[in-house]
């Protein structure tokens, strides 16, 4: 019994490497179209926007008025933030912040969005529209800011 064993496992490993080669292929340096699959057959909606770099006084602005409307006792650090100036002189805004709760709990970096607009003294006045997770679904920011160019 131990002999056919032994004969089958060396007659199985002889086949085995008699057996064709299988071919590699190579695709290192292959790229692949970009496919929009949310998007397929949707007009195009992208909203024509000219870059705007956010000065010091500028983002200032934002983070104390974006951190002013959370009102209990929560505190905001903040990512990156971008913005890119609409037709009609207003400001698209998006960003990363990361809430921390009284509790030293954070969220982690969540996406946000909102709009801005210049006074008659020139001061900026920023009012956030939504944040993932909260009052909305992360893909739709990130669309709606890609949509505006600010990402």
């Amino acid at each position: 019994m131990q002999r056919r064993t032994a004969s089958l496992i060396l007659c199985a490993s002889t086949l085995a490497a008699c057996g064709p080669r299988v071919p590699s292929i190579d695709l290192s340096g292959m790229t692949l179209p970009k496919l929009e699959i949310f998007r397929y057959g949707v007009a195009n909606t992208d909203t024509s926007t000219e870059p705007y770099r956010l000065t010091p006084q500028d983002l200032a602005a934002v983070k104390s008025q974006f951190s002013a409307a959370f009102t209990d006792g929560r505190t905001l650090e903040f990512g990156p933030v971008s913005a890119r100036r609409k037709r009609d002189g207003d400001l698209a805004i998006c960003g990363l912040v990361s809430v921390r709760r009284p509790d030293t709990r954070e969220t982690g970096m969540k996406l946000f969005d909102g709009s801005a607009k210049f006074d008659s003294l020139g001061s900026l006045r920023f009012t956030p529209s939504r944040l993932a997770d909260a009052n909305a679904k992360p893909i739709d920011i990130y669309g709606s800011c890609r949509d505006q160019g600010v990402i």
